[in-house]
């Protein structure tokens, strides 16, 4: 083992699952001695690195992520051979990742307007997240077939995007349904109802 530390761990990170985050890394000692892992996170602006979990013996850790703060976060593991040296004489060595983003929050579906012209409808909304770029926007008339729309700008690639949906005909009964996703997986959905068509009555 060097003066440094017990050799350099390898940090990476694999993503299995919505809120799960699988941690692996490497570790190795020039004496091929035990070792053991404490990991450690902060998010970006902090200073203090938290406990995550310590004296892990295996070089994988799943996070379940779902009960954080939404943010952009680091994670450090620290590499001990303490299991194989007496006390106090342990070497550690220790690895930063790279930056990655924690984001639980759906985006936001806000309809601005939904009226008859001639014969379509069209419908205008918006759809924000307050971390994540917008990924994909659908709507569905049935609540089976699925059907994407492209934001205004012909991209869906900004935290903010703008929609105008035109359907041949009117709407029934049932209305539509927006369904939106960001680049984390968060989904939203929301129902829109038919609009109201006033009718005037005949003149005497």
């Amino acid at each position: 083992m060097s003066a440094q530390g017990a050799g350099t761990p390898t940090l990476g990170r694999r993503t299995y699952q919505k809120g799960l985050e699988t941690l692996v890394w490497k570790a190795d000692d020039e004496n091929d001695d035990d070792l053991v892992y404490d990991v450690l996170y902060r998010r970006e602006g902090e200073t203090a690195w938290t406990a995550l979990r310590r004296a892990v013996t295996d070089p994988i850790l799943v996070w379940d992520t779902t009960t954080m703060p939404n943010g952009t976060y680091f994670v450090k593991v620290v590499a001990s051979d303490a299991p194989s040296n007496p006390l106090g004489t342990a070497l550690t060595g220790e690895l930063d990742s790279s930056a990655f983003d924690i984001d639980n929050t759906p985006p936001a579906i806000i309809v601005h307007s939904i009226r008859v012209e001639g014969d379509r409808t069209v419908l205008s909304f918006d759809v924000k997240d307050d971390h994540s770029p917008i990924q994909r926007v659908e709507f569905s008339q049935d609540g089976q077939r699925w059907r994407g729309i492209f934001p205004k700008d012909g991209i869906a690639d900004s935290k903010d995007e703008h929609y105008e949906l035109a359907l041949d005909g009117q709407l029934t009964e049932r209305g539509l349904i927006l369904r939106a996703s960001d680049s984390m997986n968060n989904v939203a959905t929301q129902h829109v109802d038919a609009p109201r068509v006033s009718m005037t009555p005949p003149k005497n």
